[in-house]
């Protein structure tokens, strides 16, 4: 818990070397340097409490999730202790089943209330400073002399107001709370507990915003996506980089077994901020429950991340989901096409995620058959989202053509588009129509194959 506390500049850096005598051995050189430059940039003293949190954190014990020597599969079953206190859909089902398989302590990360937004700012930019733009408590500052005028002031300057829990801001556009201010300022208490409710965040000029999924310390190949403003052509490596700067900063005991989501912000002039960080786990307090990320619950695209996933930790991990009960795909079509999708994946195909990340350009060839092929079109989409390959070479009837096109007609020459008789000679093409699907299939992305001389096949 944090104890906000009004105090000078020089009583706070008191507070720091009388709390460092305080700390383990292996952290002792760590908090009184970073809280010290926390309390310059913030002119106020977060509480003596940040001391005792980090001190936890360092002295925990990471989560142990080892890989398996040996594949363990599973089946996706509707238990009554994972559905309970399900906050999300089908994917997020999908994912509490597979962590459980893996012996994750769902309620372990959030015990230090990393979900709230403030907290979670104070211990990443303590971890990594400067990591975040500039937070401020608001009952700190409504506790000053002038308070109000000061926090009016910060506004005029690029602060605006928003709230340390909720979800979805910025689909419902609910993100700033700036025109609520004098509302909110009237309120009995602006904290639960001792526990943030709102806080003051300076504006950045955001040129693009991603979001990054990781696993550990691992950002999880092409599940990376561009998810507002301009989009970037190779943005992964630039990206990579950041945010493998923060993991390698951040304790084991935070990051082991925990799946985070991250809104990662890039400025005009290349310069990466966290917006915030979504932890996977069962959330004591909005919402409670277990909570993921969304993009694993997209009507669209949610079966196709929920299928990667089930690869990424087969082959990481050794677990992996290889039948699902029967009744779970009576209740709609998420199964059905997650079990499509997983059926396609291989490994092969993680690892070109991971060298386009490195800029090592790979096209991907597909063939889609005798009609427009829908969840295959989606799958192109959600690649070109995740920047997944560097061209998409897609094999269509002649009758299909038109129809395929308009599907495609927005991505600027990455997807194009070949009518399979133009891979033939008249006469060679009229001994392939009488060849079976599959054998059709493998000649056409064969021959594609050869023209761009490497590549990956859907």
């Amino acid at each position: 818990m944090f104890i906000i506390k009004r105090q000078t500049q020089m009583g706070a850096l008191a507070i720091g070397k009388q709390c460092t005598n305080n700390l383990p051995t292996q952290i002792k050189p760590k908090p009184a340097i970073k809280i010290c430059r926390l309390v310059k940039e913030n002119a106020m003293n977060i509480g003596i409490d940040l001391y005792e949190r980090i001190k936890e954190i360092e002295c925990a014990e990471p989560q142990q999730i080892k890989s398996k020597e040996e594949n363990s599969a599973f089946e996706l079953r509707s238990e009554k202790r994972l559905l309970t206190d399900l906050s999300g859909n089908y994917g997020a089902f999908f994912i509490r089943s597979i962590l459980h398989q893996l012996n994750v302590d769902e309620s372990y990360v959030l015990k230090w209330r990393l979900e709230n937004k403030y907290i979670q700012y104070v211990i990443l930019n303590y971890y990594a400073p400067d990591c975040m733009p500039s937070t401020l408590p608001l009952s700190t500052l409504l506790n000053q002399k002038d308070g109000i005028q000061r926090i009016r002031d910060l506004f005029s300057v690029g602060y605006f107001l928003k709230a340390t829990l909720g979800d979805a801001s910025k689909i419902t556009q609910s993100w700033d709370k700036t025109d609520e201010f004098e509302k909110i300022a009237l309120l009995p208490s602006v904290c639960t507990g001792q526990y943030e409710n709102y806080m003051l965040q300076k504006k950045i000029c955001i040129r693009t915003e991603f979001r990054v999924h990781t696993f550990s310390k691992d950002i999880i190949p092409g599940l990376s996506y561009v998810s507002d403003g301009e989009n970037q052509v190779y943005y992964q490596q630039g990206l990579n980089d950041f945010l493998n700067e923060i993991l390698t900063k951040i304790p084991n005991s935070i990051l082991s077994g925990t799946l985070i989501a991250w809104d990662i912000a890039l400025t005009p002039n290349n310069h990466y901020y966290v917006v915030e960080a979504n932890f996977t786990g069962f959330h004591p307090e909005y919402r409670k429950g277990f909570q993921t990320t969304g993009y694993v619950d997209d009507h669209k695209y949610g079966s196709i991340i929920c299928a990667w996933l089930n690869m990424y930790f087969k082959e990481y991990f050794g677990v992996h989901m290889d039948s699902i009960e029967n009744s779970l795909f009576e209740i709609g079509p998420f199964y059905k096409t997650f079990v499509f999708y997983i059926s396609i994946f291989k490994n092969e195909h993680l690892n070109l995620a991971r060298n386009n990340a490195k800029r090592m350009e790979y096209p991907l060839i597909t063939y889609l058959g005798e009609d427009s092929n829908i969840l295959i079109i989606n799958l192109i989409k959600h690649f070109l989202l995740v920047d997944f390959a560097s061209k998409y070479h897609v094999i269509v009837l002649d009758l299909c053509f038109e129809a395929v096109f308009k599907f495609f007609a927005y991505t600027r020459g990455r997807v194009l588009l070949i009518r399979e008789s133009e891979l033939f000679t008249n006469q060679q093409f009229d001994l392939i129509r009488q060849l079976s699907y599959e054998r059709r299939k493998q000649i056409c992305c064969y021959h594609v194959l050869r023209k761009v001389k490497k590549g990956t096949m859907i």
